[in-house]
Order: C-alpha cells, then structure tokens, then sequence
C-alpha cells in the first residue's frame, strides 16, 4: 500500500529560490571586506616551458601594489587540486600530489606563475604587465598518444611515457575469462571512440575571498561543493591544523562538476596570507575556460561479445585518458570509466585498463556525470551496432541484458533496486518508439529516432567514503534549526533536506531553517558529489529528525499522560492514536521543554554521524528524435524524452529540473560544445561563450521528463539519487538516432556537421 506523506512528494518552491530571483543571493564575487586588496594571476602563454628567472621589482614598486608573489614566496608543498590524495578511500588516498601553488615550471597554457595583490583591478593589472619572466621554451605534447611514444617531451619526471598512473577495474569487475568468451561468441563488435573536453560554463566565475584575522586564523570563502575535504587539504598546503581554517561557501552560482576542485584559492590565501589583509580573486570567463579543470578527454576502444539470443557475454574497455599539465581529477575521471562501462549490463567475462596521460593541455576534471556520459557515449553506440548485426531491436538487446535487483551493481554491492525497465518501456512508449524506428526516408531532412540508457550511484561507497553529518535542534516556537553542509551548486539540496525533515517531524517545509556553509558551525560532510546529498546527507537528517522526534515524543508524553509508544505527530500537532483528543502543539511542547521552571528542561534535537555501507544505484533511459539535413550536415533534436528511476521523487519539481537542465547539456555535449587547442602553439581558441557554442533556449527541443517515482529500500523516503543522470545519456541517444535517419555512424564527439558531411560522402563513395 503507498504511503500517503504531508511534505514528500509535493512540488515544494525551494528555500533558496526568492533570494536568487531578487538578487538578494550573495555570491563570492559579492563579497566586499574592509581593506579588501584585489588579486590578479600571471598566467604562462607557453604550453611547456622552463621558468628561468621571475623579475618582480618594477611590479613591486607600482603604488598600490601590496605583494607580487611566485612560487618562491609560497610553501613548496605538492598538492592534489582534486583532494584524492587524502585519504577519501578505504584503501587510503587515490592519487600523488603534483601540484604546487604556483608554477615550478609551466605545463600548459595557462598555468599560473606568479600573482599580485594590489588596492584596485587596475593596479593590479598593470602590476601583472611589469612582472618580466625568463622562459626557455620546451618542447611539448598535446595528444595522449604522442605522449606515450618513446623520446616525447617529459612533463613530469617520475611518469615514464608521461604515464601518471595505469588504472585496472576493481577486482569484482574483472571476472571470467575475456578472451574465451570472445571465442564463444557469436557475434563481436568492436569500435574505438573519442570524446573531448567540455567546460562546465557555470555562469559565476572561479572566485576566492581569503582574510586572515589577528590570532593567524584563515577564512576563506569559495564555492568550492567539498568544503570540509578542502579545508584539510588548505591546512595541508599552508601547514595549519584545520583549526585554524575555515572555509565558508555562500551563494553558490553553478558548478557542474568543476567546484569539486579547487582552483585559484591557494593563490588567493597565499596573497592574503603575504599582505594580511583580506584578497578578492576573480577569474574572468577566460580564465575559466583555460586556467580551470574542463570535463575529462579520452580515446578508448570497447569490445563486445554476444551469443546469437542477444546475451553479452564479453565485454572488455581499453581507455586511454587524457589528463593536462597535472592530475586534476583525471585519474579518477579515467579509471571510473572502466567501473560504469563494464558495470552497466550482465556480463559474465570482463576486463579492461586505462592509462592516464600527461598531455600539456589544461587540467581534465570532473564534470556531471564523471566519466559516465563519456564512456556511455561508446556502450550505447556498440549496443546500438550489436542490435543490427543479431538482428535484435536495440531496445530489446538493452531490456535482454539490463540488471536487477540483488545482482551486483557497477560499484560491487547488490542493487537495491532499479527500474530500468520501467524507463525503457515508457520513454519508448512516448517517443513512438515502434512506429518511427527504423522508416528510414530518402529526402533533403531526414528523421529518425534513438535511445541510450545508463546506471550511475547514490554516493560513491564502497569505492570512496560516504560520511555526512546533520544536527537539528528544535527552537521553542516549534522551528527547527537544521545544520548540514552538503554544498550546494545549483541542485536544490537544501529544500530537499528540508522536506525529509519537515515530513519525519510534521511540521512545515516552512517551519525548517537551513544552516549552513561555513566549516565552524557545520559537522563533516563529504559535500556534493556523485549524485550523493539527497541519499547520504539525507539519510542523516532522516536519522537527526527521528532522534529529535523521540525526544519531542517523551516530552509529550509526560505533558499529556501518555505513553510515547502511542504518540504520532502531523500537521504540528502531537496526538494519541489510542485517544486523538489527547494532543498538544509542537510549538507548546518546545516552549515547554526550554522554559519550564521545574529542573526539566532541555533543547529538543537531534544529531547523526551517517556513514553509507550500501548504495542504491539510480537508472535512466534517454530516447531522442533528430532531424538531419543531408546537404548541410546539421543535425536538430526535435524531441527528447528521458525517463528517470531516481526512487520516490522527494519533489518532483527538481527531479524534472535536473533532468531538464541535463538534456541543454547534453545535446550542447554532443553537438555543440567544440572545445578547440590551436595544434601549434597549445593556445585555447574556445575560450568564451563566442567561441564555445553553447545551447540557449531557443536551441531547445521539445522535451518530457519521465519520473518512475518508485520508492528504494535504503534511500531516506525511498529517494535516490538524480543530479548527474539527467545528462549521462542524452549524447549517444542523439548518436543512435542519427544513424537511424541517415545510417552513418559518428564515433568523435561532437557530433559537427562536418563530420556528418564526410561520413554521408564516405558512405555514398
């Protein structure tokens, strides 16, 4: 029987939304602290280069510049910019440190070299044109490829053929023997893909305030997701017990992915740290499309094998991973490929590797979907090919292979629940699925149809840690105060936490006041990542609120003479379900609890310290329409249905608007979003929204959002999680429905209508 709930469920207007819409939202770049110098980074113009010599005299002497600073005046500690080499993992860190502060030598376009901090935007800028740097030219490498081969350019010292590290499956992905269940297949495919970088164009630019107060204590107020994990790895950097640290995160203006990282607050906290006076440092768009992390590139070549029913019976990746100057996230962006590829479908026989390559290009990252859309991009075109030589409807090749509850999922733990089928079955149902697949027509515009579908995870246990914290207290009005620090760049967390609240507790959505954001008033919380907050933040507020509400219940029970075994409470009101005249007002029962002249009294509240030991995996189905004009090349989504299994849809309103907004990206991602490096000289020619086409509004298909809205077992209401799948799939789906209308096959990401003319012209050759 379906619960009937007062708050989940509901499409709920989000906490954050009236502060946003009138401009009252505070972002970092808002921010104006007495004194506040303003900082500038020198970026290098060379993609490999010796730094020889760094005169910074006649930028000193500037008035109104405070401090010029290189990699001399800053700690000469390494330094991951993706936090994984602390220890994230229950194996222990992920990755080695590469980085420092500023450059010891420059590795690409765009690495930072030195900084100033001065008393306006102008003087600082002039500071940056008076600092003379000495660079000896090296030579450099732009392809992963090239890289590897022997007597390339050497970007870092211990990565022999610029491999930073080689990445195997985990152990329960690496199963049966690949080679034989080749040789038992019936039919196999294989095909190599490309897929490149694509920036998170959030609309706030990468910006960092940094203050130091009189006992040598650090502010610093970024929109860095991952507050906690980034204030040790600053206390690291600088050498400070994270104590003395504390990172506030305000109005965050989109992320994408790319505030997983940090990126120029280091530099900002050194020049604070030099001047001691608080430092504003804002990139400009520029700078984040080409000093800042991008979605990560690979090249990688999938092989399948299928019995003549449609079974997968082998299936192998072979990635190799495009990392820039440094690490980033590109080791972990690389190797999570093999985990999503080989995990999606049942398959007995698995294997793979990936290579992560230094390249002198500028960091890969993390970006929605970390990995999935990127390497679903190459699965679902295989499945796609498979179904044409077996003969087989794709749709059915997916449905004859797709997992269930209590097989393993992608991250080794039994699925708890998937409706996947459910997704396919209904978003082929609303595209015409049947009637259009396959009608291919001859003509100027043709139309065709095609689908994709993935599986992604609530958090990333057992792979990272998944630890989240929530504290609730009850005021004596009968408001909760709810402390939790998730981040929050543009997902709508904090409503969502506030309705798991407000429904164990009932009270009000309204009733439920979000604190949060600065490190010293919040408990851990691993942040916002892997589709984790609704289902693992989540589920610490579920634990805080039933702790709160047990205490609410004793209260009661001793007001109104009753048992708490037999308490229930709605609508603000705690009753009796044996005797529903016995009730009192939360409101009363708070004010009780801290006013009453007795010796009795107490703050009603509640804490959890959640640590996730399962992980309840969320799948979609992507299905899409496109027109191809055969003379030009351009292809047009027309249509885009996605149909999302995220559980039981906490409101519905932001499941819809997270896929809504992963459907821009993803057809930007796959059509669109042409991130361009002049081959000789190593310089970004894409580095703004002129150049970097982006979907707007009037780009926009018609679109559907399908929500099964089935509740999970272990998810807090049955929630799981959706902020990354709304975009995993939506490129190959394109991909599949081109091939469908026109029969040609584009394998390199994005899908230009170059690329469409010279395969049409190959084809018909």
């Amino acid at each position: 029987m379906a619960e009937k709930f007062s708050v989940v469920g509901k499409r709920i207007t989000q906490v954050d939304a009236a502060a946003k819409v009138t401009g009252a939202a505070r972002y970092t770049a808002d921010l104006k602290l007495p004194g506040m110098l303003i900082g500038r980074v020198l970026h290098s113009p060379y993609p490999h280069a010796k730094i020889k010599k760094i005169d910074k005299s006649k930028a000193e002497k500037l008035p109104g510049v405070e401090a010029v600073i290189t990699i001399d005046d800053t700690p000469k500690i390494l330094w991951a910019r993706s936090f994984r080499d602390l220890p994230m993992a229950p194996s222990g860190s992920l990755q080695q440190s590469d980085e420092y502060i500023l450059a010891d030598k420059a590795r690409y376009v765009g690495d930072p070299v030195a900084a100033v901090a001065a008393v306006d935007e102008k003087t600082a800028d002039e500071a940056l044109d008076l600092i003379e740097v000495e660079y000896e030219k090296l030579p450099f490498v732009l392809d992963p490829w090239e890289a590897k081969k022997p007597g390339a350019p050497v970007i870092h010292d211990f990565a022999k053929n610029n491999i930073a590290v080689h990445v195997t499956p985990p152990p329960f992905l690496v199963k049966g023997d690949v080679e034989k269940g080749f040789a038992e297949s019936d039919v196999v495919v294989e095909e190599s893909y490309f897929v490149g970088k694509q920036v998170a164009c959030q609309i706030e630019p990468h910006t960092c305030v940094a203050s130091v107060d009189a006992n040598d204590r650090i502010t610093c107020y970024s929109p860095c997701q991952l507050a906690h994990p980034f204030r040790r790895e600053l206390g690291k950097m600088f050498n400070k017990p994270v104590g003395m640290i504390n990172v506030i995160s305000p109005f965050v203006g989109g992320s994408f992915g790319t505030r997983l990282s940090c990126h120029n607050e280091p530099i900002c906290v050194a020049l604070a740290l030099k001047t001691n006076k608080p430092v504003k440092l804002e990139y400009t768009k520029e700078e984040d499309f080409t000093a800042t992390d991008t979605r990560t590139p690979h090249y990688y070549t999938i092989k399948m094998g299928f019995k003549k029913d449609g079974t997968l019976h082998a299936f192998t990746i072979h990635t190799t991973t495009w990392s820039g100057g440094y690490l980033g996230r590109a080791q972990l962006a690389g190797g999570i490929t093999l985990v999503w590829g080989l995990g999606h479908y049942r398959c007995p026989n698995t294997d793979g590797w990936c290579d992560v390559v230094y390249t002198n290009v500028p960091l890969g990252g993390a970006m929605r979907g970390y990995g999935n859309p990127e390497i679903m991009w190459g699965v679902e075109q295989t499945m796609d090919i498979a179904a044409e030589k077996l003969g087989i409807d794709p749709m059915e090749l997916r449905l004859k292979n797709i997992k269930h509850a209590g097989e393993m999922s992608n991250m080794g733990l039994p699925i708890e629940s998937s409706y996947l089928d459910d997704c396919i079955k209904e978003g082929a149902k609303k595209i015409g699925w049947k009637e259009k697949r396959g009608k291919r027509k001859e003509g100027k515009i043709r139309q065709g149809v095609g689908m994709a579908t993935m599986t992604h995870c609530s958090g990333a246990w057992p792979l990272l840690i998944e630890h989240s914290n929530a504290f609730i207290k009850f005021n004596e009005d009968g408001t909760i105060s709810l402390m939790v620090n998730p981040g929050s760049p543009g997902t709508h967390i904090w409503g969502t936490l506030a309705q798991i609240a407000a429904e164990e507790l009932g009270i009000g959505v309204e009733d439920v006041n979000i604190v949060t954001g600065s490190t010293d008033v919040t408990m851990f919380d691993l942040g916002s990542h892997a589709s984790r907050s609704t289902y693992v933040t989540g589920n610490a507020v579920l634990e805080a609120a039933q702790q709160a509400k047990a205490q609410l219940f004793e209260r009661a029970a001793k007001m109104l003479g009753v048992s708490p075994d037999e308490l229930e409470v709605k609508d603000r009101q705690v009753y009796s379900v044996k005797a529903p005249d016995k009730r009192i007002s939360v409101a009363d029962i708070c004010f009780n609890a801290i006013w009453a002249l007795k010796g009795e009294s107490l703050n009603i509240s509640g804490k959890s310290s959640w640590t996730s030991h399962y992980n309840s995996p969320p799948t979609t189905a992507y299905f899409a329409e496109v027109e191809v004009n055969t003379e030009t090349g351009e292809v047009k989504v027309i249509k885009f249905i996605t149909a999302t299994d995220c559980g039981k849809a906490i409101n519905p309103m932001t499941v819809e608007g997270q896929c809504e907004g992963g459907i821009q990206e993803g057809i930007g991602y796959g059509l669109t979003e042409d991130y361009v490096i002049n081959k000789k000289t190593g310089v970004v020619e894409s580095d703004n929204f002129t150049t970097y086409k982006m979907l707007g509004t009037l780009d926009m298909p018609e679109t559907e959002v399908i929500i099964i809205d089935k509740p999970d077992p272990k998810g807090p209401f049955g929630a799981k999680g959706v902020g990354e799948p709304g975009m995993v799939g939506i490129a190959p789906a394109i991909a599949n429905a081109v091939y469908d209308a026109v029969g040609v096959r584009i394998t390199d990401l994005p899908v230009l209508p170059e690329k469409v003319l010279a395969a049409l012209k190959a084809k018909s050759a």
